[in-house]
């Protein structure tokens, strides 16, 4: 079972505009790497799978939230590739921001806090380790992988909660 939401929802606790049973829903998820979605269903659900939408789907970690990119109609069948939304993470830019002499926990703070516009994401981490990271000009997504880079970890993607262990 797939629930789907329209491109601006936040809150994922009902059913929301449709639920559908797809053919195949395949997770993938790398450590510190890639996590998407490939989904494939029938044409009776194409206007509810547009581009942007949001899918909730069952993963081993619970029901996660991926972004719809792409849609492909191939016969009688639709072909999605879904990032999930932490790849969000991507719109919010930070243009210039020092963390200095910081353990992970509050550069991901410090970065999280200085995204334009500002971050719907929630940060932690109990990662020890105390560096420092400037970065101008630069996506709260690829901020995020030069802090795994420095302090060191794992990437811990829930919905809207990113976690470095």
């Amino acid at each position: 079972m797939i629930k789907v939401f329209g491109q601006t929802d936040k809150s994922f606790n009902s059913n929301g505009d449709v639920v559908i049973n797809p053919l195949s829903a395949k997770v993938h998820k790398e450590d510190n790497g890639d996590y998407y979605l490939e989904l494939v269903t029938g044409l009776k659900y194409y206007d509810y799978l547009t581009a942007g939408n949001v899918v909730i789907a069952n993963t081993p970690q619970g029901e996660q939230a991926f972004r719809l990119s792409n849609p492909e109609k191939t016969g009688s069948k639709i072909e999605i590739k879904a990032w999930h939304v932490y790849y969000d993470s991507q719109n919010y830019l930070i243009a210039d921001s020092t963390a200095v002499s910081k353990d992970c926990k509050h550069a991901l703070i410090h970065l999280n806090n200085a995204t334009e516009p500002q971050s719907e994401f929630s940060v932690d981490s109990d990662v020890d380790t105390v560096a420092s990271y400037r970065c101008v000009r630069t996506s709260l997504h690829d901020a995020i992988n030069m802090v795994l880079e420095r302090w060191g970890g794992h990437l811990v993607r829930d919905n809207f909660d990113i976690k470095i262990d």
